[in-house]
């Protein structure tokens, strides 16, 4: 099979994989990538597939100042530390990417941190299933990403790819080595792939998420390889940095996808009340758009109803809120100030959300981002919320 091209034709010239940010040409930096060797019966690993393709592309189209190389690393949890460590003691590389695959995912999730903990659904290559260990019993209960897992999917974003941030590894070796790779004495960082396969369905995915089921991606190999190499080009840049993470260490909760739409219609799509009823509420909720004045100091009210009801803000079934558009620009750029209506003080508050629209090869990119969230709202709930309206957003912009 070819290599996929690392620098398609239809990119814009602002995500050309051979310069940086700015489109100057970067240092030399050597980057080591990973990737894990087939397991639970299956004859291909999604995360091998890409990275040898991403391996042959690179040899086929060398990148100024940036030198990949790779490895394989064994499902096996006995060993899969000490073979990190072997070939980091080779290379000795700048900067380590880990790759592994996730059954139940579509889009590529870069890990922000690893668990100290072994808890295995199934055993490993060599036979072990350790359950509910620690990986390393003097460690930190986590370890958090080298990378600042946002600017990751960013770069996998503009290249027209589906990503997003994962704030669970799971517990099977993909977590094991998200950990171990965090603690290196370089910057390392661990990213998730959809387990895409040659054909049919990936037999493997509860063992990242343990109530998914295998999932059919669109991606293919080549695809997966494409936003691996976005992600060494930006890790070769500088600006993913764990220190460099935006508004340095203040809570932001995000989510972002690709839609394959112009910009001009997600803009459309967050100030239309029918459309907002029907794409906002995220799943397991419905929803309500009253009151919409669509302007610069307009807004409206929004009432979110659960089929499972647990720890509401308004009502015993429902949240509700209400929602001023602080700043609006065509096509581009949605910023709202949100307060919930509610007597709780964990629920108080102006949460700032803003939805960033930016045009790109496959359509737009989306990007939310929520500050100042209330500290009754959970980060990690919020961003499964957040990213549940995104797909919905693209299902409804897709009918």
């Amino acid at each position: 099979m070819p290599a996929h091209p690392l620098r398609p034709s239809t990119l814009p010239p602002e995500v050309d994989l051979r310069c940086g940010a700015d489109g100057g040409r970067l240092d030399g930096m050597r980057i080591l990538v990973t990737g894990f060797e087939p397991f639970g019966g299956d004859a291909e690993n999604a995360s091998l597939e890409a990275v040898r393709r991403l391996e042959a592309a690179w040899s086929a189209d060398p990148q100024p100042g940036v030198e990949l190389v790779t490895g394989t690393l064994p499902v096996a949890f006995a060993t899969a530390g000490r073979t990190l460590d072997a070939l980091v003691a080779e290379h000795r590389p700048d900067a380590v990417l880990a790759v592994g695959e996730a059954g139940g995912r579509a889009a590529i999730t870069p890990e922000r941190w690893g668990v100290n903990e072994d808890d295995a659904r199934i055993p490993d290559n060599a036979g072990d299933q350790p359950r509910q260990s620690p990986i390393d019993p003097d460690g930190p209960a986590r370890r958090e990403s080298g990378f600042d897992t946002d600017a990751l999917a960013g770069a996998m974003l503009a290249v027209g790819l589906p990503a997003h941030p994962s704030a669970d590894a799971g517990r099977f070796l993909c977590n094991h080595v998200a950990y171990l790779v965090a603690g290196l004495a370089v910057p390392g960082g661990f990213v998730h792939v959809p387990a895409v396969r040659s054909s049919g369905t990936a037999g493997v995915g509860a063992e990242t998420d343990t109530d998914a089921s295998p999932t059919t991606s669109a991606l293919s190999f080549d695809d997966l390889a494409l936003g691996l190499a976005a992600a060494v080009r930006a890790i070769a840049s500088g600006r993913v940095g764990a220190a460099d993470a935006s508004e340095a260490g203040t809570r932001v909760d995000r989510a972002g996808t690709v839609i394959g739409v112009a910009p001009d219609r997600v803009y459309q799509a967050l100030l239309d009340p029918a459309a907002l009823a029907a794409w906002l509420p995220p799943e397991g909720t419905t929803g309500t758009i009253e009151d919409m004045d669509a302007r610069e100091g307009g807004g409206f009210r929004a009432v979110l109803r659960f089929e499972h009801p647990d720890d509401t803000k308004t009502t015993g079934d429902s949240d509700a809120s209400v929602v001023t558009f602080v700043e609006l620009i065509p096509g581009r750029l949605v910023v709202q100030r949100i307060a919930f209506q509610t007597d709780e003080q964990r629920f108080r508050g102006d949460m700032r959300m803003t939805w960033q629209l930016e045009p790109v090869a496959a359509g737009t990119r989306v990007t939310v981002s929520a500050t100042d969230v209330p500290p009754g709202i959970a980060q990690d709930d919020h961003e499964v919320g957040l990213g549940s309206s995104l797909a919905n957003l693209a299902r409804y912009l897709g009918q």
